[in-house]
């Protein structure tokens, strides 16, 4: 009984030791169930990433071989995703120009895993399947997987941002081009333009020459003209007068007399000296202020409104240059004779 008693409490013991064994490969099992499902649920995050993306996505091994491709590479470059896989990437993606210089590169990065491209955001020429050439920028990662270098690349087509900066380069150096004639221009006109100021004051002086001489020839034709009415004609009007004195004629002998000593007279000359815009009825007005005839008396004799004769007033004043100034246009007239 006692050996029976020890039997039994081994197959006790092993069937004890065998549950938990059977409940750590339980464990160990939901653990790899659990394991499995947060890898596929990473790799359907992943491939939803990949997939959605619009850079392309690939993955070369250390022989340079494509490992993986996703499908914005397929429609960048014109390759299935079964055409790329096992293909080298530089000889599948790059115009055959640049295969021997990418191989080179290529070898260095094979052995120690870094090169030019590695970290960095280049630009470069790549082609398509059918053959044509574009412009992508590539951006590359390196990670060691079983002992050798492996590289993932994102590539982007920038064929629309490359013809953007060469419109706008163009437009550039159109403006450029636009700014240089147009500075031409100025220049040419700036210089025309001062050649002509030039001349106009060369011109204005010639003018203001002629002007003086102009004048110095009226002052001295009227000089001569008041001499010769005063020499020649004025006393033969006194004589004639006095032989008509009794005669109707002598009232015309009294009306050229007083013409012509107007026309003489000292406050005449120095009035449209000081004033030379001015016209006949201005000067026959002047005249009738400076004998003391009122606006009233102006307008009656005239025949005309005793408005019209203040605005002759008024025009009389601006043009002898005292509006606003506190000056007795009478008086001021009377001190031209002086």
């Amino acid at each position: 009984m006692g050996s029976q008693s020890k039997k039994e409490q081994n197959a006790i013991r092993e069937l004890a030791l065998l549950r938990q064994q059977i409940a750590k490969l339980e464990s160990l099992d939901s653990n790899r169930k659990r394991t499995e499902e947060k890898l596929r649920e990473s790799e359907e995050k992943y491939k939803t990433i990949t997939d959605a993306a619009t850079a392309a996505i690939v993955m070369i091994d250390g022989r340079g071989k494509i490992v993986f491709w996703n499908p914005a590479a397929e429609r960048i470059f014109g390759y299935t995703v079964e055409e790329a896989i096992g293909k080298e990437l530089h000889l599948l993606m790059a115009p055959e120009r640049y295969h021997a210089q990418y191989r080179k590169g290529f070898q260095r990065f094979k052995a120690e895993g870094h090169g030019p491209f590695i970290k960095n955001i280049i630009e470069l020429t790549a082609a398509r399947r059918d053959g044509t050439e574009f412009p992508i920028g590539l951006s590359l990662s390196a990670i060691k997987i079983k002992g050798q270098w492996n590289s993932i690349g994102i590539v982007r087509d920038i064929t629309e941002r490359k013809n953007a900066e060469e419109a706008l380069r163009r437009a550039h150096d159109e403006l450029e081009k636009r700014v240089a004639e147009r500075t031409a221009e100025l220049v040419e006109a700036n210089r025309e333009l001062e050649q002509q100021t030039l001349e106009l004051a060369e011109a204005n002086t010639a003018l203001k020459v002629l002007l003086r001489q102009c004048g110095d020839a009226r002052q001295d034709l009227e000089g001569k003209m008041l001499a010769t009415i005063n020499e020649l004609v004025m006393p033969h009007l006194d004589r004639l007068s006095m032989r008509l004195a009794s005669s109707e004629e002598s009232v015309f002998i009294k009306i050229i007399k007083n013409n012509l000593e107007q026309i003489t007279s000292s406050f005449s000359q120095k009035l449209t000296a000081k004033a030379r815009n001015l016209t006949p009825r201005e000067i026959q007005i002047a005249d009738f202020i400076r004998n003391g005839h009122s606006t009233k008396e102006i307008a009656d004799l005239l025949k005309v409104s005793q408005t019209t004769i203040e605005t002759y007033r008024a025009s009389l004043r601006k043009k002898l240059s005292i509006t606003n100034k506190k000056v007795n246009l009478q008086t001021y007239l009377h001190s031209l004779q002086t």
